[in-house]
C-alpha cells in the first residue's frame, strides 16, 4: 500500500528538493510559454541555495507535498509585495507536478500556505488551469495586470 502524500513545512534541509520539483513544475507548465532560452539560465544547484536562504530567513513560508520521499508540489507564500496591497497575504508560488495534478494535493498545499484567508495572487492571464483552480478558491481578477521579465501578461487575482 502507497503511503498518502503528506504536505509538510519545507526544512532547510528540502530546498535542493524543493527547488528541484519547482524547476520541474515549470518545465512541465511553461516549456512552450517560455521556451528553452529561459531555461538555460536556471541552476538548480544556485535555485536550492536560494530557497535554503528563504528557508531560513522565515520571511516566506514554504510547503512541499512528498510521495514515497520525493518532492512533487510546492507552495509559497508571505506578505504581499505590491505596492498597492489588497490583502496582507500573497501565494507567490504553487505547483504540482503533472502526474499528480487533479488529486488534489494542490487543494491541500494552498490551504496549508494560506488557509481560507483573504489573500492576492498574480498568475498568467492566459493560463485557463490555474485561473480556473484559483476561481475555485474563490479568487477573482481585479482588474490589476503586469508583464513578467520575459513580457508574459499577468493578471492579479484577489480573495477576500
Amino acid at each position: 500500500m502507497t503511503p498518502t502524500p503528506t504536505v509538510r513545512p519545507a526544512l532547510p534541509d528540502d530546498a535542493d528538493a524543493f527547488a528541484a520539483c519547482h524547476l520541474a513544475c515549470w518545465e512541465e507548465a511553461y516549456g512552450t510559454l517560455w521556451g528553452a532560452d529561459r531555461f538555460e539560465g536556471m541552476d538548480v544547484a544556485r535555485l536550492g541555495a536560494r530557497r535554503r536562504k528563504e528557508i531560513e530567513s522565515g520571511v516566506a513560508d514554504h510547503y512541499l507535498v512528498e510521495s514515497d520521499g520525493e518532492v512533487i508540489g510546492i507552495a509559497i507564500a508571505g506578505p504581499t509585495r505590491d505596492d498597492d496591497p489588497q490583502t496582507e497575504r500573497e501565494l507567490y508560488a504553487i505547483y504540482v507536478r503533472e502526474a499528480h495534478q487533479g488529486t488534489g494535493l494542490a487543494d491541500a498545499l494552498l490551504a496549508a500556505a494560506i488557509a481560507d484567508g483573504p489573500a492576492t495572487l498574480w498568475t498568467y492571464r492566459d493560463n485557463p488551469r490555474a485561473a480556473a483552480f484559483y476561481v475555485h478558491h474563490d479568487f477573482i481578477p481585479n482588474g490589476a495586470e503586469r508583464t513578467d521579465s520575459e513580457g508574459i501578461l499577468e493578471i492579479r487575482m484577489v480573495r477576500r
